[in-house]
C-alpha cells in the first residue's frame, strides 16, 4: 500500500507540475519567471500529489471509515487543496473567489456525494461479477 501511494503521489505531482508549466507557457508566454514562481509551481504539484495521489486513494481503497466520513474528508481536503493551489498561483485570483468559498464547499460536497454513489454502484457490480465468476 505504501509503495502504491508513493508512486501515485509522484505521478500526480509530476503531471500537475508539467500541466501548470504548460498552461503558464500558453497563457503567459512573455512572462519572466522568478525562482519563487518555481517553488510555487512545485508547491501546487505537491498539494495535488498529496490530495489525489495519497488521500483519495487511501480513503476510497484502504480506509474503513463510513461513507459520510469519507465524503466529508474528501470534500475538505479537495477544497483545501484547490484554495491552497489557487493561493499559491495568484493572490488576486484567490481574493476574487473568496466570497464564494461557502458555495464552492457545498458544490464540492454534492459532487462527492454523487461521485460516491456512482463509484459504489460500479464497485458493487465489479464485486458481483467477480463472485459470479468464482461460482461457475
Amino acid at each position: 500500500m505504501i509503495k502504491e501511494l508513493k508512486n501515485n503521489f509522484m505521478q500526480v505531482s509530476f503531471v500537475t507540475t508539467v500541466w501548470i508549466v504548460l498552461l503558464a507557457t500558453v497563457f503567459l508566454p512573455n512572462q519572466q519567471i522568478q525562482i519563487m514562481d518555481s517553488w510555487r509551481i512545485l508547491g501546487i504539484g505537491t498539494l495535488f500529489g498529496i490530495t489525489f495521489g495519497i488521500v483519495y486513494p487511501y480513503l476510497w481503497n484502504y480506509s474503513t471509515f463510513k461513507a459520510p466520513v469519507n465524503i466529508l474528508i474528501s470534500t475538505l481536503v479537495n477544497v483545501s487543496c484547490g484554495l491552497g493551489g489557487l493561493l499559491l498561483y495568484s493572490l488576486t485570483l484567490f481574493q476574487f473567489i473568496q466570497p464564494y468559498i461557502i458555495p464552492i464547499i457545498i458544490l464540492t460536497c454534492i459532487g462527492h456525494i454523487i461521485g460516491f454513489y456512482f463509484y459504489s454502484k460500479y464497485e458493487n457490480r465489479q464485486l458481483a461479477k467477480t463472485l459470479n465468476m468464482k461460482l461457475k
